[in-house]
């Protein structure tokens, strides 16, 4: 009964919190602020690219002018989360800013488990990384991580279809070739039924056997904390057309010509401070960047609130 009172209390904080930002703004008249980072926006300036698009088509694709604010909840239940991961309940004193530490050593292995309040997990395997090339394919990987998901029951959410991976390389300074030696599979879910960007729900990292090395994993649900004003398309085009784009997925270089061919609204996730994790609506643009041998089909995401 306490814990079910403290966290309708944290969740009323949360809310009034985020009703505050929504209502005040910052200075683009948004939320709270979504840090994309600088992936995408470094590489080249889309503000000196021409950009061509339907604005009339664009938004008929959306319906509405207000979406949610979701944040997600704390959690207390440790030693449940570290037996699915098959330690004891022994827990390590917090490391830092409540984190809490499993650990299980044994034949020169060391197996370890982070939790922190947010329910964001972090599992070493205590399989060590690898320096030679892989011997296994990315679609390989992304298969074996779904079956390790499974295994560790984190596939109670449902997950989107895409998946997307990074590769790990190594550059031999003898003969300045790089190889990869090692993939890393991120997994999506769907808030609501629609796809959340941002922080991913399950990275699953392997070495170049592929085996598991490590499985980060964002456990807790999202609640409702208010609803926010959208803005609209136009607004969200012409802040791609001036530069403002902080987020594109797929494009690494300066096409000569873009085409914004259609839009949809989804949730972006990210942790604030180590007990806020909140998605906030954004705009995905679907596009192609034209060169002069090819066309390539890119993404463009725009925070909407």
């Amino acid at each position: 009964m306490k814990q079910r009172v403290l966290f309708v209390i944290w969740i009323i904080t949360v809310t009034l919190m985020l009703l505050a930002a929504c209502s005040n703004g910052n200075e683009d008249g948004t939320g709270f602020r979504i840090d994309f980072g600088a992936v995408g926006y470094d590489h080249w300036k889309i503000s000196n690219v021409k950009i061509e698009y339907d604005v009339n088509a664009l938004k008929k694709r959306i319906s509405g002018d207000n979406a949610f604010v979701y944040v997600s909840s704390m959690i207390d239940n440790y030693d449940d989360i570290a037996k699915q991961f098959g330690f004891n309940t022994l827990q390590i004193c917090p490391i830092v800013d409540e984190i809490i530490e499993y650990r299980d050593e044994s034949e020169n292995q060391m197996r370890r488990l982070l939790i922190w309040p947010t329910g964001k997990i972090r599992y070493d395997t205590g399989v060590e990384e690898t320096s030679f090339e892989t011997k296994v394919s990315k679609e390989y990987c992304a298969e074996l991580s779904k079956e390790v998901l499974k295994k560790y029951g984190l596939t109670n959410q449902r997950f989107d279809s895409e998946w997307y991976y990074s590769e790990r390389t190594l550059t031999d300074p003898a003969d300045n070739q790089t190889k990869v030696i090692g993939y890393t599979v991120f997994h999506y879910f769907l808030l609501d039924g629609v796809k959340l960007y941002g922080e991913p729900r399950a990275t699953v990292q392997f070495n170049g056997n592929g085996e598991v090395v490590s499985i980060m994993y964002n456990m807790p649900d999202y609640y409702e904390a208010g609803e926010c004003e959208l803005i609209n398309i136009r607004q969200a085009l012409k802040s791609i057309e001036k530069g403002n784009i902080p987020m594109m997925y797929g494009l690494e270089e300066a096409p000569e010509k873009v085409t914004i061919e259609d839009v949809e609204l989804c949730y972006y996730s990210q942790t604030f401070d180590v007990n806020t994790v909140v998605a906030q609506p954004v705009y995905v643009f679907s596009a192609t960047g034209h060169y002069k041998e090819e066309n390539r089909q890119f993404r463009i995401i725009v925070q909407a609130n």
